[in-house]
C-alpha cells in the first residue's frame, strides 16, 4: 500500500477540520434553536393564535423580540431595543410595551441562559411533524458582559407600568407583605417576589390589574 502524499495529507486534514467546523456549528445551532424557543415560552401564549393552525406570523414577531434580548445581553448593545421600531408604525403605548417585553426577556436571558455568550445572526421558522420550531443561526460569541440596563423611552409615561420597581413601590405603598399582595392576584408570595426581582411576568390581566392599582395609587 503506497502511503499518502503531504498533500493527500493536508487534504484529509483540512477536510477533517472543515467537517468539525460543521459539525460544532450545528451544535451550536440546536442549543440556541431550544434556548431561544425556552427563552420565549412565558411570552409566545400573549401573541399567538393557533384556532386556524399554527401562527407562523405570531411566533416570529415572538422569537424576533426573543433574538433581540438574547444579542443585547451578549454584545452589549443596547441600542438594538431602539432599533426595533424603525420602518414600523407603532404608536408610544405600544413601543414602551415592547420594550418592557424585551426588557423582561433580557432579565430572562441573563437568569436563565448565562453561560451561553453567542450572538443569534438570524433565524428560521420550521414546520416539523406539523410543529412549528425555530433555527437559530449562530452569529460570534463575546466575552461576559454587565448586566444590560435600557435605557426609559423618552416622552413616554412609564409610571403605570407593571415593571418590577414599579410592583414593589405599590406593595410597599399598600403596605402589604407579599402574601398579602399575592392573594389579590391569586398567587403565591413566591410568584410576587419573582415579579419584583424580575424573575417572572404578570399575566395580561394581571398587568392591567397591578396599572389600575397604580393609577389609583397615584391619585391619593
Amino acid at each position: 500500500m503506497n502511503r499518502k502524499s503531504k498533500a493527500e495529507k493536508r487534504k484529509a486534514k483540512l477536510k477533517a477540520r472543515k467537517q468539525q467546523t460543521a459539525h460544532n456549528e450545528q451544535t451550536l445551532s440546536v442549543r440556541l434553536s431550544v434556548a431561544l424557543e425556552k427563552l420565549c415560552e412565558s411570552v409566545m401564549p400573549e401573541y399567538i393564535d393557533d384556532s386556524n393552525g399554527p401562527d407562523l406570523i405570531g411566533r416570529r414577531i415572538v422569537w424576533r423580540l426573543g433574538q433581540i434580548a438574547w444579542n443585547i445581553v451578549v454584545t452589549g448593545r443596547r441600542e438594538l431595543a431602539s432599533e426595533t421600531f424603525q420602518h414600523t408604525r407603532l404608536n408610544a403605548e405600544q413601543q414602551v410595551s415592547v420594550r418592557n417585553e424585551i426588557a423582561g426577556l433580557v432579565r430572562r436571558k441573563c437568569a436563565e441562559f448565562p453561560n451561553l455568550r453567542t450572538a443569534i445572526r438570524d433565524f428560521s421558522v420550521l414546520l416539523v411533524g406539523g410543529k412549528p420550531h425555530v433555527k437559530a443561526r449562530p452569529g460570534d460569541t463575546f466575552p461576559p458582559l454587565p448586566f444590560p440596563v435600557l435605557d426609559e423611552p423618552c416622552n413616554v409615561q412609564t409610571t403605570l407600568l407593571a415593571t418590577p420597581q414599579n410592583i414593589l413601590s405599590l406593595r410597599r405603598k399598600m403596605k402589604l407583605t407579599q402574601i398579602q399582595f399575592g392573594k389579590i392576584f391569586g398567587v403565591s408570595p413566591k410568584k410576587v417576589s419573582a415579579w419584583e426581582h424580575g424573575k417572572a411576568e404578570p399575566t395580561k390581566d394581571q398587568q392591567q390589574k397591578i396599572q389600575s392599582l397604580l393609577k389609583e395609587s397615584e391619585q391619593e
